[in-house]
């Protein structure tokens, strides 16, 4: 899972260089760092600034006592005097603590203005570099969504130039191959009731010698071996054209089912076709075929049509996002 993340981490900064998104994480954390050198800044200013104050108040209050001072200097005493004199003497170090602290705050305000220019120009540097980028993420994403449109037109000329013809070919010829096979197998069946036939003509032979063994009349063996004569030739004009025997024998029966029909069922009325739009007219009907949707009903299918379904989902997926991604990039 380390290792997982660490690769992530390593892709995402490649990303970041190869868009040029790297300069401007940089330029954040350098604002993030102006920042806070901005906001010591102002703290300095604030702080030289009560020192001033406080000096300047010092200096103006022993001044004012200089100046109490000095109007009843008629009537001072010894105390009075020490005072004077130690005020006089302080005066200089107020004045210079003064201009110091005055110093100070001018410098601090200094650093805090530069501090604060230094910021905004960043600030834009950064505004210059992200629009940069947004540009070039946009083209990106233009020609992206140009190049998905292009494969997806190229596989659909692949699909319906290539593989479609390929996929109607083998259909044709497996719907080819059952036919001859059932014809064939239809040939098989006649080749078979043919060979029933000759022997049946074969048994009606043999019966007929025997029975001509029998009979003493001879009029009567005649008329035996013209019906076994006729019964072969009926049998060889059935071998020799088969099919017309068979349609006989089908019409024959066709006939036979529709008099048994005529007789054993009487005239029963005939249900009217169901069109679609009845069957799913009810929310029930729909409700079963959402349902038949998402069933475990087991279907089968060739893995050529799974391969075609995954191939255009890809590609439906693709130029979604890509739209999508399109939207969103020149929204911000």
């Amino acid at each position: 899972m380390d290792n997982l993340q660490g690769n992530i981490f390593i892709a995402s900064q490649r990303l970041n260089d190869l868009t040029g998104y790297s300069g401007i994480e940089a330029l954040k954390a350098r604002i993030t760092t102006i920042e806070k050198h901005v906001q010591e800044c102002q703290e300095a200013v604030r702080a030289a600034r009560a020192r001033y104050k406080a000096t300047v108040s010092e200096r103006a209050s022993s001044q004012r006592e200089v100046t109490a001072l000095l109007a009843r200097k008629d009537t001072w005493s010894p105390v009075d005097l020490e005072r004077f004199t130690s005020l006089y003497r302080s005066d200089h170090g107020n004045e210079q603590a003064v201009q110091e602290s005055a110093q100070k705050l001018a410098d601090a305000e200094r650093e805090a203005e530069h501090s604060a220019a230094q910021l905004s120009s960043t600030i834009l540097s950064r505004y210059h570099e992200e629009q940069i980028w947004s540009d070039k993420i946009r083209r990106m994403s233009t020609w992206g969504t140009w190049g998905l449109m292009g494969i997806n037109v190229l596989l659909f000329l692949v699909f319906q130039l290539g593989f479609e013809p390929w996929r109607r070919r083998r259909l044709v010829r497996g719907f080819e191959d059952k036919v001859r096979e059932a014809l064939e197998q239809e040939k098989l069946a006649q080749l078979e009731a043919s060979a029933n036939v000759a022997a049946a003509a074969a048994a009606a032979a043999a019966a007929a010698a025997a029975v001509s063994k029998t009979m003493e009349q001879e009029p009567l063996e005649k008329e035996v071996a013209a019906g076994v004569q006729e019964s072969e030739e009926k049998l060889l004009e059935d071998m020799t054209s088969p099919v017309p025997a068979a349609d006989a024998v089908v019409a024959g029966v066709e006939s036979l089912a529709n008099e048994l029909n005529a007789v054993t069922s009487p005239d029963i009325p005939r249900q009217p076709e169901v069109s679609i739009w009845t069957q799913f007219g009810t929310p029930k009907a729909w409700q079963a075929a959402v349902e038949d949707l998402f069933s475990e009903r087991v279907i089968s299918l060739k893995k050529q049509d799974i391969t075609i379904i995954a191939l255009e989902s890809a590609a439906t997926g693709a130029a979604i996002v890509g739209v999508i991604a399109t939207a969103l990039l020149r929204r911000s």
